[in-house]
């Protein structure tokens, strides 16, 4: 029987409803989680899926785990088919078995409608602590999955609305925040449970079978305004390689490498030619890697359309087993984030070449992210947990961003009244870096700065950085961006530490950690002088960096532009004229 066609009115309407609901399933945990990853840096994600694991609609979070969350799903269906009733609540976390890494636990909870499931809620958070020989379970020098933490297959945390009491133990007694921990798992569980309500709310409005239809026809929307997109894309084979500065255990360059074939009104990203696995944890699993490759491609893609799977269809991944893309067990993998985001950015590169108009310079790299633990007098450990970003690059028609998200994690700092009510920190200095951004037309964004005084007798401190060796990169003639630091106790007798860092700290000690600026886009000889001088007016740029950057000479006296001597600078060709 062949049914009438969605009215546009409808479809609009529980497209929107759908959005609300995974919006709700964000505020839900945002408001009810117990750690600063959910509460303030907002390191978690919501969804729903179909029977299938297909994502219906994702809320305002994180493009890193879109691409993980049906493989989590399609873990629990091979699991528990046939053996999912209502009531469950089942959590993941392993990356051998539908996860991203350790600190990613899942939780899927059934929708069932008349006796059958009818759809799941998802969520995903990064938890303060799972375990391992870290604090924080981030460290980027585990070399095998056993040293990172507990590893949860797909198991039950509740059956039928009962506690399990053994996994719950287990968990509590190989974590070294339990309270935190069981706190934030009961925040996921709420809010699977707020995505449940909603969506039985518009099987009761609309009767299951619309619902379906329309559920269906949003998943062929996203698809059909996808393949449109890239259909107008010229055809070709579009190359770009990126690099990690290293992994932490050895100084050697790790090479991205991404092919983009562009046929038609479809796309294949492969990464063959990256480097193999490596022994420093940052490595991904196969799902990380895809997410990655739908995220930039989505952001070339400047159309109004739904986040769910159908955006995915007309994108195929390839990524060899056994490399940094699609790590082999028992290959490590807690500070795999920074390969993530340089997946982005070896992606945007290629599709620089594409659509160079829709495409941005490098941003920082990725959030620079840290755990700090703190020994108690009862022999616990307290863990805390803190970001800084995010730097965007120019771009065709305007200067980079700073302190704007990643495009790839939606995520926040931890505000620094939170920090220092919290532990024995003090933040000295927060702020925008001059210089940092890369020279261009438009300018790349900034570096941020940001700096932590240890007040306790002692700390463990694990830091995951990049972009030093190899600084965001520039377009259209654009130069890159400044390259990160790190450093403990900076100034004369200082130390200058690596990208990635595992170490203790004393009482007084100071890190400071200071991103990469954002690449810069265009000829800097061609950037407006007075954009120049608006930036050294707000302390962007020294006069130095105008004149050494952009040919710009500020007469700092008169606070404006040397005009005469600019345009020699800038206009250093001899005068023309016959020749001799």
């Amino acid at each position: 029987m062949n049914r009438p066609p969605l009215d546009p009115v409808t479809f609009e309407v529980i497209r929107n409803a759908l959005q609300s609901i995974t919006d709700e399933m964000m505020l839900t945990v945002q408001r009810t989680g117990r750690s600063p990853t959910t509460t303030q840096a907002f390191d978690f994600s919501a969804a729903l899926c179909d029977t299938n694991g297909d994502v219906l609609d994702q809320g305002l979070a994180i493009p890193i785990h879109m691409g993980g969350i049906p493989n989590a799903v399609q873990a629990v269906l091979a699991k528990f088919k046939g053996r999912v009733y209502p009531g469950d609540a089942i959590i993941l976390n392993d990356p051998y078995s539908g996860g991203l890494h350790l600190p990613d636990v899942f939780c899927v909870t059934p929708i069932f409608v008349e006796e059958r499931v009818f759809a799941y809620s998802v969520t995903v958070v990064h938890h303060m602590d799972v375990g391992g020989r870290a604090a924080g379970s981030m460290a980027h020098d585990s070399t095998e999955i056993y040293q990172e933490g507990l590893r949860i297959p797909p198991l039950k945390l509740y059956e039928r609305g009962k506690l399990n009491p053994t996994l719950a133990d287990l968990i509590k007694l190989n974590v070294r925040t339990p309270e935190v921990v069981m706190g934030d798992l009961a925040s996921q569980i709420s809010a699977c449970n707020a995505g449940s309500r909603g969506l039985l709310d518009l099987v009761e409005e609309y009767g299951q079978d619309l619902l379906k239809d329309c559920l269906r026809e949003l998943m062929d929307y996203s698809e059909r305004i996808t393949r449109r997109a890239i259909s107008q894309w010229p055809d070709g084979v579009y190359r770009f390689t990126d690099h990690l500065d290293e992994d932490g255990l050895s100084d050697d360059p790790i090479p991205i490498k991404v092919a983009l074939h562009v046929n038609g009104n479809s796309a294949m990203v492969d990464f063959t030619g990256s480097a193999p696995q490596t022994r420093g944890a940052i490595n991904c699993v196969l799902s990380q890697s895809k997410a990655m490759a739908y995220c930039a491609i989505r952001c070339a893609i400047r159309e109004d359309m739904p986040n769910n799977s159908g955006c995915f269809r007309p994108v195929e991944v390839v990524a060899p087993e056994g490399t940094i893309t699609n790590m082999r067990h028992p290959a490590s993998c807690a500070a795999r984030g920074v390969t993530s985001f340089r997946l982005i950015d070896a992606v945007l590169g290629a599709l620089a070449q594409v659509v160079p108009d829709r495409v941005a310079a490098a941003p920082e790299g990725g959030t620079s992210t840290g755990r700090f633990g703190f020994p108690q007098p009862d022999g616990s450990i307290r863990v805390f947990y803190d970001n800084v970003f995010g730097v965007r690059g120019a771009w065709n028609n305007g200067d980079g961003r700073g302190g704007a998200a990643s495009v790839g994690a939606n995520i926040s700092n931890v505000s620094v009244e939170i920090l220092e009510s919290q532990v024995p920190l003090r933040v000295r200095r927060y702020g925008l870096v001059p210089d940092s951004g890369g020279p261009g037309k438009h300018r790349g964004g900034l570096a941020i700065t940001r700096e932590w005084e240890l007040l306790a007798p002692e700390a463990t401190i694990t830091w995951r950085s990049d972009r030093r060796a190899f600084p965001p990169y520039g377009l259209m003639g654009g130069k890159p961006g400044q390259g990160s630091l790190n450093a403990l106790n900076p100034g004369p007798g200082g130390q200058t530490l690596p990208t990635k860092i595992n170490t203790r700290l004393k009482q007084g000690d100071v890190f400071r950690h200071t991103s990469p600026g954002g690449g810069g886009y265009g000829n800097p000889m061609e950037r407006d002088p007075q954009a120049t001088l608006e930036d050294w007016r707000s302390g962007k740029v020294t006069a130095a960096h105008a004149r050494e950057a952009y040919g710009v000479v500020i007469d700092e006296a008169a606070g404006q532009v040397d005009a005469p001597a600019t345009a020699k600078l800038r206009n250093p060709r001899p005068p023309t004229g016959p020749s001799p």
